[in-house]
């Protein structure tokens, strides 16, 4: 995520496919942060990522299935 105000830390976990975001509750929401995270082109567990964002990602951040 380029910028999300109110996001303090993000932490991303390549071996367990998990990113740990720290925020501020009175800045942002879980909502604002999983949609932030799917127009950087990835899934989150409600929100899928902007196909067009996607595309243009390296093929080592792609899903196996589609490298």
């Amino acid at each position: 995520m380029k910028v999300e105000e109110g996001v303090l830390k993000t932490v991303v976990d390549f071996k367990q496919k998990k990113t740990t975001v720290t925020y501020l509750i009175d800045r942002t929401n879980l909502e604002n942060i999983k949609t932030a995270i799917a127009n950087c082109g990835y899934d989150t567990e409600d929100i899928k990522a902007v196909q067009d964002v996607y595309i243009k990602l390296p093929t080592c951040c792609k899903k196996p299935s589609d490298q």
